[in-house]
């Protein structure tokens, strides 16, 4: 083990340098679905109806989506500020400390109950 993966943190460091970045990729994930659907819903309620909708979406799927999805895409990836633009630093941190912990032990209780299903089966 390297000084680096036993050094502080406890319990939360030892999950966070084991799973904090898929935690981490899950927000962004999650960042990148809001802002696609945010800008899905703005373009619908900018419309006038459902046929101007939908001719619009095509035109812009065609000229402009690609380009939108790239900007959605670097926004996921640098989600904290994202976050904290919308909802304050005290909201963000909150949030974000507060689902890793939900995440923590999930993801603790998910590991656990699959390392005693290989002890089962190795018979240990």
């Amino acid at each position: 083990m390297s000084e680096i993966e036993g050094s502080g943190g406890g319990r939360v460091g030892k999950v966070w340098r084991k799973h904090g970045g898929g935690y981490y990729a899950l927000l962004a994930v999650g960042t990148f679905v809001y802002l696609e659907i945010q800008a899905l819903t703005s373009s619908f309620l900018e419309s006038e109806g459902v046929r101007d909708f939908v001719s619009s979406e095509i035109l812009e799927a065609i000229f402009t989506f690609g380009l939108k999805t790239i900007i959605n895409s670097f926004m996921a990836g640098i989600w904290p500020f994202v976050w904290a633009g919308n909802m304050g630093l005290t909201m963000t941190a909150a949030w974000a400390g507060g689902g890793y912990l939900v995440w923590s032990v999930i993801l603790a209780a998910l590991l656990a109950r699959r390392e005693n299903e290989y002890k089962k089966e190795l018979g240990l």
